[in-house]
């Protein structure tokens, strides 16, 4: 832009004192050390160079404003960052704190961006941080009745992936156990699944399902009763409610908030494939020895069929997949019969050689 005017008048929005919001449409044009001003509307001014006041505005710096003032007030001026380039070399001291200040806009502009983009992966930590106590919320709030519609749908999916045994000397032992670890009240439903894995697990509602290959391996009815004290305390302390909770993720968990927990049911078949962390092992196993010495069996049977599969566990990774029997859980355990003596057990009186027999073991199981 030239004094002599040679380059084309810049387009710019004029915003008079006491003026209308939207402004007025204006030129401009730098002449004789002056800023030529001329409304589509109104009279030209000339405002000298000393007079001007310029700084960014804008989204990410995107205009400029110009303003002076006069008798009747702040005049301001708005140009358009495409069309300042020639003001701007007529004026470069008058520009630079702008510049600065566009430059530093630019600057937090990008940080903000950057921050909106990682808005989605805090979130995704805040909620990772949030599905715990929701999932306790949850679960806190799960009416029996629908824990006993998720364990029904964990039992349909084992039935339809294994063949379950509801007869014969394995079964009824099962029952047996069952009947003598049950308390008062209780409703437990036990069922036998023909399947070689060394694996049993609990499901919401008081369903416990074994599988043969568990009871094939046990030396006793007592060691079974061990298993079983385990997989029942499970049920009473919610433990496999809440991994199906967790697994399922926040959506379902929501949903679950409102009162749908249509969406759970989904989750079910996974019940048998999912861990319990160790401080849920740890509390099994202490409730269950309880168990245990309520109904007066001897829970050094329990400690026996642990070592036997933490002695399995290298050559067999699948013996008790879902409840790793470490050396930690069963010293644990000893000491815990140690500290707390129980009264003197009542064998359950269960021949073990038939069980096994009936279940394809070796005919000389004791």
């Amino acid at each position: 832009m030239s004094d002599a005017g040679g380059s084309p008048p810049l387009p710019a929005r004029l915003y008079p004192p006491g003026g209308d919001a939207h402004g007025h449409p204006a030129t401009l044009v730098w002449r004789a050390g002056r800023l030529i001003v001329s409304p589509a509307d109104g009279a030209p001014q000339a405002v000298p160079a000393a007079a001007l006041r310029i700084a960014a505005r804008g989204f990410n710096g995107s205009q400029w404003a110009i303003s002076w003032h006069t008798a009747d007030g702040e005049q301001l001026l708005i140009v358009a960052d495409a069309h300042i380039a020639p003001l701007r070399e007529a004026l470069p001291a008058l520009f630079a704190g702008g510049v600065q200040a566009r430059a530093s806009g630019t600057r937090r502009f990008v940080v903000g961006i950057a921050l909106l983009a990682a808005i989605p992966l805090l979130f995704a930590g805040a909620v990772l941080l949030s599905v715990e106590p929701l999932a306790e919320r949850v679960v806190d709030h799960i009416p029996p009745e629908v824990e006993r519609q998720i364990g029904a749908a964990v039992l349909a999916r084992t039935r339809a992936d294994s063949r379950m045994i509801d007869h014969g000397p394995a079964f009824d032992a099962l029952q047996a156990i069952g009947r003598r670890l049950a308390r008062p009240g209780e409703t437990l439903q036990l069922h036998l699944a023909e399947r070689a894995d060394v694996n049993a697990f609990a499901a919401p509602g008081g369903i416990v399902v074994v599988f043969s290959g568990l009871m094939a391996r046990a030396g006793s009815a007592e060691e079974v009763a061990g298993v079983l004290a385990h997989e029942i305390a499970h049920v009473e302390l919610r433990h496999s409610t809440r991994q199906i909770v967790k697994a399922a993720g926040l959506r379902v968990i929501v949903s679950a908030l409102a009162g749908d927990y249509s969406a759970l049911g989904n989750w079910t078949a996974r019940l048998g494939e999912l861990k319990f962390s160790r401080d849920a092992e740890r509390e099994a196993d202490a409730r269950a020895l309880q168990r245990l010495a309520d109904a007066r069996i001897d829970a050094q049977g329990m400690l026996r069929f642990f070592g036997t599969l933490a002695a399995s566990e290298t050559a067999s990774p699948v013996v008790l997949s879902t409840h790793p029997a470490t050396a930690e859980r069963i010293a644990t355990l000893r000491q815990a019969i140690a500290a707390h003596p129980a009264s003197p057990p009542e064998p359950l009186g269960i021949a073990w050689r038939p069980v096994v027999q009936s279940l394809g073991g070796p005919p000389d199981k004791p």
